[in-house]
């Protein structure tokens, strides 16, 4: 929805797209972070012991299922608009995640980290092109990069603990 001028002044903005994601998502989305901050530290202070490795394991499956389910969000906004010339292609970028999560699944680890990052950035890139171009909410690309910053950091965290202690 946009704000379309109406006789040189802007319009009253749309109840039903607001610019900040609605309470419910704030809240669940940064607390989806948590998982990725706590298993990052962890692995930052503890890495290579046994335990590490085993919430690196963790992080990195956790990692692909938020991947995953960002795809799927994808794919529900392109189902919108069923009779859309452009629908092949946005439902072809909202398998690839998916299909990059579950890569990192089973490459060495470190690189299973460095596939989450660029793969959360893109994800978090499209998602904001996605606001610009009103195929999402106008608040859903702000929101997707301010959540993709703080589990990029996490996962860089990760890569540091690791590259530090190997």
């Amino acid at each position: 929805m946009t704000n379309e001028p109406h006789d040189g002044q802007e319009a009253p903005a749309d109840p039903r797209d607001p610019a900040d994601p609605p309470r419910a998502a704030a809240l669940l989305g940064y607390a989806g972070v948590i998982p990725f901050v706590a298993t990052a530290v962890i692995i930052f202070f503890l890495y290579p012991r046994a335990e590490a490795q085993t919430i690196l394991a963790y992080q990195i499956g956790y990692g692909a299922v938020i991947l995953s389910f960002l795809g799927g969000i994808r794919w529900a906004l392109a189902m919108l608009f069923p009779e859309d010339e452009a629908l092949l292609k946005r439902l072809v970028f909202s398998v690839t995640p998916s299909l990059l999560a579950w890569t990192a699944l089973f490459v060495p680890p470190i690189w299973g980290l460095a596939l989450l990052i660029v793969s959360f950035w893109g994800q978090a890139a499209s998602d904001s092109q996605a606001s610009r171009l009103h195929e999402a909410p106008l608040w859903y690309g702000g929101y997707r990069v301010k959540l993709s910053i703080l589990v990029i950091g996490a996962l860089v965290l990760s890569v540091v603990g690791i590259v530090l202690r190997s």
